[in-house]
């Protein structure tokens, strides 16, 4: 099951038509989400990977780590970052003051998922980089708007593609492993040092869980949809939803209906599904 990280600190593509739950429109806020940030269905999918990836290696890693701690009161842990290493991610849990991070246990976890041991850092400090990187996520959290959908966000940092500093997802998390929390997750646009918020995006009109379907008598994988509010596409995150659940999304979109299936993201003939 994948772990609260925060507790620590394809039926179209053969022409078959789709067998999906209805189409839930998520509770309205108490204003209209403001319109969010897209980029091409393409860049999408790679940044809905790319979450997904990040956030395997860390609740993998975490597994490795939490038995090693266990009975470690005084172990000094203020978080982690994850460290993109081409096929693999190093995951980096951190110590000290949470303002000047320092290494604390390192664990590689390569392209498939797979963890190694954790290893105390040889490392005297972190670089500006990773610094960085820390106090991004940090202030991501500090600044999370009025839209609470869980107790628990887990959380994801990458590079902005389109300029020099970063972006930071909050991700809705939850320990059922029959819900799939449709809304509730943010985005954050922050400053290459970390210290300066430049902009917050809230990725839903509102909540919505929704129950993950069990599989069909004949083997047919399930879909869920869902409908999109602040966007005329799918998002990275439905992207990672799909990855991470191993389903089919369908998002309706303004007039439109959208597969999500991995980083696949394709228009629908609506007439289509049933």
């Amino acid at each position: 099951m994948r772990p609260l990280l925060v507790s620590l600190f394809a039926a179209l593509s053969l022409g078959l038509a789709p067998a999906v739950q209805a189409f839930p429109v998520q509770a309205d806020a108490d204003a209209p989400p403001a319109k969010v940030e897209v980029w091409s269905l393409q860049q999408t999918g790679e940044i809905g990977s790319a979450i997904f990836i990040q956030d395997r290696a860390a609740w993998r890693a975490t597994d490795v780590l939490l038995p090693q701690l266990e009975g470690q009161t005084e172990h000094g842990l203020i978080g982690w970052i994850v460290v993109d290493q081409g096929d693999a991610q190093l995951v980096r849990f951190l110590r000290g003051d949470p303002t000047a991070p320092l290494p604390g246990y390192d664990i590689l976890v390569d392209k498939n998922g797979r963890a190694g041991p954790a290893i105390p850092s040889k490392d005297a400090a972190l670089p500006d980089d990773q610094v960085a990187h820390y106090l991004a996520r940090n202030l991501a959290i500090a600044n999370i708007g009025d839209l609470r959908c869980t107790a628990n966000f887990n959380t994801v940092v990458l590079d902005d593609p389109d300029s020099d500093g970063w972006l930071v997802w909050l991700l809705a998390a939850t320990s059922e492993s029959d819900v799939v929390p449709m809304g509730g997750h943010y985005r954050f646009h922050v400053s290459a040092d970390g210290r300066t918020l430049e902009k917050r995006e809230q990725l839903s009109g509102g909540c919505l869980n929704m129950d993950r379907p069990p599989a069909a008598p004949d083997g047919e994988v399930l879909g869920i949809g869902t409908t999109v509010l602040v966007a005329p596409q799918p998002l990275e995150i439905h992207v990672f939803l799909s990855l991470l659940n191993r389903l089919p999304i369908y998002v309706m979109a303004g007039d439109k209906i959208w597969s999500v299936e991995g980083a696949l993201i394709q228009e629908v003939d609506s007439s289509k599904i049933r």
